[in-house]
């Protein structure tokens, strides 16, 4: 078969402050262009050779002040990026190692004057944060290939994968057992099984930051040799090895009677690679998704293992932006991360920013230089370094917070922020929960804006979250508490919640509208607020486009809507009830499966009653429930209880003349005994009709005079917990 290479993604333009700039459509990324030879003074050269990286610092720092810091001079460009060097790892953990051997003086000079491997190094994600472990993994590889490393791509991949990051620093990772876990054992791995053809043809091309998630990581991942068994014994088809952790069998306990909870069960293979123990003792999720995981790896495609609550799964990238599940991945917490851990929204964020070679090197280059002015103090020419960093990549996380420590800084008012977000909330398509972690670096200034703005803001969030690949994992019920807690009246929090629904109810997934619609029904109709709830979903409600039945977005928003429609009856809100139904139905159209009554009694039907039922289970159809109350019928179905019950609210207090209960078609033999009550207070219950064995349809008249604003059929199945189900209950009145 052909393999072909890996699509890219078209990459984003944005604005800081500034106007945006259209795009540039491309079919494939351009290749990033290496920085030109560059020298440093010789001032700043005899302090490299001595190992005094305080005095470079400030030799650079002085050096730069006062000169254009612009990204189009090499020279400029050079001192910029080794003074981010410096001040990424720390001035003395350089000095420091440095002084502990004559070659890794050697070593960090020879990195220092080499402009393309700082630029690598500083760009490939994440850059190892106040620790020298991603130097000591260069070093060890610049040893490795006598002071002359060819790939350096790789060589920073592994640096940065082995030491992390500020937002995700593990110095550990190089003291975990150097024989298993050796950055160099893993370059020469990869350098000698590329050069034999024994890698994916797109391995060549992957840039540093997509080489992270191929080299894996020492504190998570498997031993070396794990690599090496997988390459020669799991070969499938590229596009395959969200498969192979099937290479292995599920297996618990071992074939020797172990648990794989206990420390025996891989003994019987403990001096083999943890790949092929798996492969010959089996294993859980957790063995079999990093057998999966190492596989691609070991073909030198980027993969990751994923922690989901109580399992353990992988995820393997078969293109640019595009990763597919293995063992139920992608989604959930990512072992191997640049952007955060949560997958979806971490990868998704990541493939955005990355996903122009050529832009997100000239932002890099921006940002270096915003990093410098910080240095020499120019305020004001780093925010528009920063700014200029942004409009070649606007969604990159580090350097929106840079930026907004900086505008802090310089005093930016509430009504500068709300300007800033408004511009840069709708660039975030298809990342809206990464805008909402952007703007919260503005929470004081939101705090101190009035109701209208906070509310606009978040109504351009919910736009981006409504567009964003919604998952089970991302959960939006903390972002939506808390921007309505933030609301201070009553309106603005109709207006919010109106608003919120609205871009929600048309999102092409509603995954993320069920979790706002649970949390709403428990939040306002289970707190009083009913009023408040119905006014603003029925407005969102209108604007709704509704799918068809057997759409799969429609049958999503009916799950959502069925669990909402039962808060509502819990809560017994009438208007909910009655909104949410309705909404329900847009989607569902009417019922299809009318089963008229035979039976009546003299009145009027209650038609306009509200519905409520005992409990719910699977076989339930809560949006069916206000059909219930009408002569063509509805459905409900009741968890086992020894006493479900159903219970009709009618609209108004009054004079009832009695009701008929009918039982779906299919086990009417459940449902024997049965009790019919009247309430007027909906505490007080009194008796008005038993049947010791009920019938398809029981009809029951009351006595004259009987008033009542609620009416419940309730079964006996004492002693024995059954389920109840009926299609009508339609109460009558004079």
């Amino acid at each position: 078969m052909t393999i072909p290479h890996f699509t890219t993604r078209i990459g984003l333009l944005s604005l800081g402050l500034l106007p945006v700039v259209p795009a540039v459509v491309a079919a494939v990324a351009p290749v990033a262009v290496a920085a030109p030879a560059t020298k440093l003074s010789p001032d700043v050269h005899q302090a490299l050779v001595g190992g005094r990286y305080n005095q470079v610092q400030q030799l650079l720092t002085d050096a730069l002040k006062g000169r254009k810091i612009s990204p189009d001079s090499p020279q400029v460009l050079h001192e910029a990026m080794l003074l981010e060097l410096i001040r990424t790892t720390g001035a003395d953990v350089m000095s420091t190692f440095a002084a502990s051997h004559p070659k890794k003086a050697s070593f960090l000079c020879a990195l220092a004057q080499d402009s393309e491997w700082l630029e690598l190094y500083l760009s490939c994600g994440l850059v190892p944060y106040r620790t020298d472990v991603g130097l000591d993994v260069l070093f060890r590889i610049w040893m490795e290939e006598k002071m002359d490393v060819r790939h350096k791509g790789l060589a920073v991949a592994l640096a940065s994968a082995w030491g992390g990051g500020e937002t995700d620093p593990e110095p550990r990772r190089l003291t975990r057992n150097p024989s298993l876990f050796n950055p160099v054992w893993r370059y020469k791995f990869f350098v000698k099984n590329a050069a034999a053809g024994r890698l994916h043809p797109n391995f060549k091309n992957l840039r540093p930051w997509e080489l992270r998630f191929v080299v894996g990581t020492p504190w998570q991942d498997w031993d070396d040799k794990s690599f090496e068994w997988a390459l020669d014994n799991i070969n499938v088809p590229w596009d395959q090895y969200g498969n192979a952790c099937w290479a292995a069998t599920y297996t618990d306990p071992s074939k020797f009677g172990d648990t794989v909870q206990g420390g025996m069960y891989n003994l019987p293979y403990s001096d083999l690679s943890q790949a092929e123990t798996c492969h010959r003792n089996g294993g859980v999720c957790g063995a079999m998704s990093h057998l999966g995981c190492v596989a691609a790896q070991a073909h030198g495609i980027p993969a990751y293992t994923v922690g989901q609550p109580g399992h353990c799964a992988y995820a393997v990238r078969t293109e640019r932006g595009k990763w597919v599940g293995g063992f139920g991945g992608p989604d959930g917490g990512m072992h191997n991360r640049i952007f955060g851990n949560q997958a979806p929204t971490s990868y998704l964020l990541m493939e955005t920013v990355f996903a122009d070679d050529a832009a997100i090197q000239r932002a890099y280059r921006y940002s270096f230089c915003a990093r410098a002015l910080e240095a020499t103090g120019d305020r004001n020419g780093a925010i528009a370094a920063w700014q200029q960093a942004l409009q070649h990549s606007p969604l990159h996380p580090f350097f929106r917070t840079a930026l907004s420590k900086q505008l802090r800084s310089a005093g930016i008012t509430p009504n500068q922020v709300y300007d800033y977000l408004a511009k840069a909330i709708p660039l975030y398509k298809g990342n809206g929960f990464s805008a909402v972690n952007m703007a919260a670096d503005f929470d004081k200034e939101i705090a101190a804006m009035s109701n209208e703005q906070r509310a606009a803001l978040y109504a351009l969030m919910h736009a981006e979250i409504a567009a964003t690949p919604a998952s089970w994992a991302v959960k939006c019920e903390d972002i939506i508490r808390n921007q309505s807690d933030s609301l201070t009246t009553p309106a603005a929090k109709e207006q919010f919640l109106a608003s919120v629904f609205a871009a929600h109810m048309n999102a092409e997934d509603p995954t993320t509208f069920g979790q706002i619609l649970e949390w709403a029904v428990s939040t306002y109709i289970a707190n009083g607020q009913v009023e408040l709830f119905s006014r603003a979903f029925s407005k969102a409600a209108a604007q709704s486009t509704p799918g068809t039945a057997d759409d799969d977005k429609a049958k999503k928003m009916v799950a959502a809507y069925n669990k909402a429609i039962i808060a509502a009856e819990q809560a017994r809100s009438a208007p909910a009830f009655r909104s949410l139904t309705e909404a329900a139905v847009k989607l569902v159209g009417p019922w299809k499966n009318p089963v008229a009554l035979k039976s009546s009694i003299p009145g009027k039907v209650q038609t306009a009653a509200m519905f409520r039922i005992s409990s719910t289970c699977n076989w339930d159809t809560p949006v069916r429930h206000i059909d219930i109350t009408t002569p063509t019928g509805g459905k409900c179905h009741t968890a086992k209880e020894e006493k479900p019950y159903m219970i009709v609210e009618l609209p108004a207090h009054g004079y009832v003349s009695g009701a008929v209960v009918r039982k779906t078609d299919g086990n009417e033999m459940r449902m024997k005994k049965a009790t019919l009550y009247t309430s007027e207070d909906g505490a007080t219950w009194k008796p008005r009709a038993t049947t010791d064995n009920m019938p398809k349809e029981w009809v029951a008249a009351f006595p004259d005079g009987t008033r009542a604003k609620w009416v419940k059929v309730e079964f006996d199945n004492s002693g024995h917990p059954d389920f109840a189900h009926i299609s009508h209950f339609v109460i009558y009145s004079k």
